[in-house]
Formats: C-alpha cells, sequence, structure tokens
C-alpha cells in the first residue's frame, strides 16, 4: 500500500488558520489508515528528499514556499494531488480583480504545469472549482463541496447550538488585513448595527463566544473557497452576513441547513471527502 507525505507551508501548531486546521483532519485521517509516511513543510524539501522518495503518494497542501525545481520534479517523477485553498494558479493568489474571476491570458498565471500534472486538484466548493476550471481548463479538477472538522469541534458545536441568543452581532478581532475587521465596522456603524468585537487565543475558545450572539457579520476581498467560518457559524445557529458572491459554501445545495442538520451533513461530507481523496491517492 502507498504510503503519503503530506507537505504545506505551515502545519496547524505552526499557525493556527482555516487551512491549517482543515489540513489536520486530513493528517489525523491519514494516520487513522496506516498511510501517512512523512509531514514536510515546503521550504525544507529538497530535490534530493523528492528523488528519495518516487515511490510515495504526495498530498501538496498549501505550496507558496515550495522551490520550483521541487515542483518540476514533483511533476515529472512522482503522484500527487493538490489540496487547493486558494487560488495559487495567479501570482496574487486572488482573481477578484478580474472580471468573472477569470484571468485574460498566461502572462497573469502561474504553476500551470504543476496542476496540469497532478492526479487531481481539490477544490472546497462548487464556486471553487468553477473558478479553476474557468481558469486553467484542465479535467483533472474536482470538488470535496466543504471544509473539514474533527469530531471534537462538530460535537462541541453541536452543545452550543442551543445556546440563548443576546441579539447582538459579531464581527471577528483581527490585525490580519485579508480578515477586513476595519471594513465590516464600518459597515457595520453605517448600517446602525449593534456589534461587538470577538477574539479568542484558540479555536474552541473562539467557538464558544461566538454561540450567543444573533450573527456573525464578515466582509471579504476575494472569492471565499468555502469559508470555515460561514459553516461554523451557521452549525452554531447564527446568522451569516457577507457578500454571498464571494462566499463558496453559499453556492452549495445544503447551505440552508443549520444547527444539528448541518453538523449532521458536514460529518458525512467529511467522511465521504476523505474516502474520495484516499481512493485518488492509493
Amino acid at each position: 500500500m502507498s504510503q503519503v507525505i503530506f507537505l504545506q507551508d505551515f502545519f496547524v501548531h505552526q499557525h493556527l488558520g482555516g487551512g491549517e486546521l482543515h489540513d489536520a483532519v486530513v493528517i489525523n485521517y491519514f494516520k487513522s489508515r496506516g498511510l501517512l509516511y512523512d509531514e514536510v513543510n515546503t521550504y525544507n524539501v529538497t530535490p534530493e528528499y523528492i528523488l528519495q522518495n518516487t515511490d510515495k503518494a504526495w498530498f501538496i497542501s498549501n505550496f507558496v514556499a515550495l522551490k520550483n525545481v521541487c515542483k518540476a520534479l514533483l511533476a515529472k517523477y512522482c503522484k500527487y494531488v493538490i489540496y487547493e485553498h486558494d487560488y495559487k494558479f495567479l501570482k496574487n493568489r486572488n482573481p477578484i480583480v478580474y472580471p468573472n474571476f477569470l484571468a485574460p491570458d498566461k502572462s497573469h498565471k502561474y504553476n500551470f504545469s504543476f496542476y496540469q500534472n497532478a492526479e487531481k486538484i481539490i477544490c472546497l466548493s462548487k464556486f471553487h472549482k468553477k473558478i479553476f476550471d474557468d481558469n486553467l481548463g484542465l479535467s483533472n479538477i474536482d470538488n470535496i463541496n466543504c471544509s473539514m472538522w474533527e469530531d471534537s469541534d462538530l460535537e462541541l458545536m453541536k452543545s452550543l447550538n442551543n445556546s440563548p441568543k443576546n441579539g447582538k452581532y459579531a464581527v471577528i478581532q483581527s490585525d490580519n488585513k485579508i480578515k477586513k475587521t476595519k471594513e465590516t465596522v464600518s459597515y457595520c456603524e453605517k448600517a446602525q448595527i449593534n456589534f461587538d468585537l470577538i477574539k479568542a487565543d484558540n479555536h474552541h475558545d473562539f467557538l464558544k463566544i461566538l454561540a450567543p450572539y444573533q450573527a456573525l457579520v464578515f466582509q471579504t476581498g476575494h472569492p471565499e473557497p468555502t469559508p470555515r467560518i460561514a459553516v461554523e457559524a451557521k452549525m452554531l445557529n447564527c446568522n451569516f452576513m457577507s457578500q454571498k458572491n464571494l462566499i463558496g459554501v453559499a453556492h452549495e445545495d445544503w447551505f440552508h441547513l443549520n444547527g444539528n442538520a448541518l453538523i449532521k451533513e458536514v460529518r458525512d461530507m467529511r467522511d465521504k471527502a476523505c474516502l474520495k481523496l484516499e481512493s485518488i491517492l492509493l
């Protein structure tokens, strides 16, 4: 049975972000199946390491720090899956600057041969996949329809989603410009929305803080492949206010669900997605 090498720019113990939390679920699944051979930061991958492991299946998440020579060797000698969390076929990784999210020509695109030679490119929503389809036109693009959570995350949200609501709206407090806290606060003030800025040092504490709120207000500056926070808010029975045309999961058939019904759907999608990933790699 093939063994899997998992590549990522940063793992969840190094950076607590949505992509890293998602990847941790996949890594734990591979471990539970006895499939995981190694976890390697992309910036530590060398040509020698690749050539020593051409018999392995490679699972490649965020790869901004992966050297071009390593991409070329993987494309030539290895079986690999690209697990996309954004749009690394563009140099700026954000298709919002283009009409219909479509880059005009090859001069705007990047990593084409790396995508072309992948066994599969895995996207996280129909919306995410369509942007890849429109820009790359490749036949190896697939979709798992959502992000992933551990059972412990889902059980926590199930225990919290009957919390009495306080009638207020929540805004994520972050110094990261991508999170657009400043713009979201400005939107709430103009709309005369009664809001609180919320933050926490870890994921579960954040969910506990969010649960009593009536809604989460979220502004974005790029087409979101999911985002996780949209699904988490709805699993907690909080309304989710955002630019729906930029929210990947808002285009999914299950997005009308909330609370426990959504938790069940997310669990089922995760289990099916993990089996799909295993079948592609092995």
